[in-house]
């Protein structure tokens, strides 16, 4: 966050001389117990919405009272705030404010939670779409970009002021330091964006996607909150969409193969939903004289894989789960689609019988 008008310290590494990178990034202002801040924000995953960080909206354990967002906008001229869309309210996680409180807005545990949804009635421009598990595209080698309104570029020697930049693409690989918080060495942005995007390049879709929002950095490091199932939750709460839960079941008998060389299959269809999973639970019944013969998985719509049973030297009768919660592996992954129960029976001689599966997917529904 920096205070307007100051301008002051920079970069390395990496922003490129001012453009218009992305029509959905914005500059940002807020007031803050009696001083207007600057940032940076983006329009993203519907078109009521912006994305920015935390900080820039809490000062001295007060919040902003007041807030103009400035989409696209690249001139040497500070914006007139006639011009400036008035988001209607913002949302945070009470635990960034906590956090900042006790160990200081510039500690990993308040740059854990450092996000914020700004909501508004109608559209404030087209919106970026978003990555669903952004902490592993942010560790992985792909292409990276991140975009704001910096104060000031050393590298470039131009003022960005009012301007949007861009770094280069960079393949740097971040690291997570706690929670949704991750790190990039070597990758510098300049003072004052806070807020600004950082986009992942999506092979598949041929197109950047948003990842996370910038929340720290120094003249050689750059931080990022990786965007995860609780800003998604906190992007649906602002847009009232609630979550709902709903159970798939497949009931249909089967005898496994004898010491079969390949896995059996049942499959439930799961649908209603307008994003990914917030919580799943699950539960089986197999009928088997030894549960050690079974190899059993469960297959996502997205391919996220969970092992339930891996063949062992245990002479227990059955495969029997009611409920297990399996949140943190399919948290985040898509919801609709094609769940799937792979069987095998491994040993001859001891058959064994599937009865039921079924997944109770948790997610905020259409």
């Amino acid at each position: 966050m920096l205070i307007l008008p100051g301008s002051s310290a920079a970069a390395a590494g990496y922003y490129s001389k001012r453009l218009l990178f992305d029509s959905s990034t914005g500059y940002m202002e807020s007031f803050v117990d009696g001083d207007w801040y600057r940032g940076s924000a983006v329009v993203a995953r519907d078109s009521r919405l912006i994305f920015s960080c935390g900080h820039l909206f809490y000062e001295n354990g007060l919040w902003a009272t007041d807030y103009e967002f400035y989409r696209a906008y690249n001139s040497s001229r500070s914006p007139d705030p006639a011009n400036g869309a008035s988001p209607r309210g913002f949302r945070y996680f009470t635990s960034y404010a906590d956090n900042a409180d006790l160990y200081g807005g510039d500690s990993s545990r308040a740059f854990a939670y450092d996000f914020t949804v700004l909501y508004g009635s109608a559209s404030f421009g087209p919106a970026v779409g978003t990555w669903a598990d952004a902490g592993a595209v942010l560790r992985s080698d792909r292409q990276k970009r991140i975009v704001g309104y910096p104060a000031t570029v050393e590298r470039t020697g131009e003022s960005g002021y009012s301007y949007q930049h861009a770094t280069d693409a960079f393949p740097t690989q971040s690291y997570q330091i706690r929670g949704a918080y991750h790190g990039f060495d070597n990758v510098s942005t300049g003072e004052g964006n806070s807020g600004g995007p950082i986009f992942v390049w999506d092979a598949a879709g041929s197109d950047y996607l948003l990842a996370g929002v910038l929340i720290s950095g120094s003249h050689d490091t750059a931080g990022v909150y990786a965007l995860n199932a609780s800003s998604t939750g906190m992007a649906s709460a602002a847009l009232g969409v609630k979550s709902v839960s709903a159970t798939f079941s497949n009931s249909k008998s089967l005898l496994l193969p004898d010491a079969g060389g390949s896995y059996s299959n049942r499959t439930v269809s799961a649908s209603g939903f307008s994003e990914n999973i917030t919580g799943l639970k699950f539960s089986v019944s197999i009928s088997t004289p030894r549960r050690g013969d079974l190899n059993v998985y469960l297959k996502s719509p997205s391919g996220r894989v969970r092992w339930i049973q891996k063949a062992s030297s245990s002479v227990s009768r059955n495969l029997a789960i009611n409920q297990a919660d399996y949140t943190t592996t399919f948290r985040g992954y898509a919801a609709n689609g094609l769940w799937q129960l792979k069987m095998r029976d491994t040993v001859a001689n001891h058959r064994a019988t599937f009865n039921q599966f079924s997944v109770t997917v948790t997610a905020p529904g259409q």
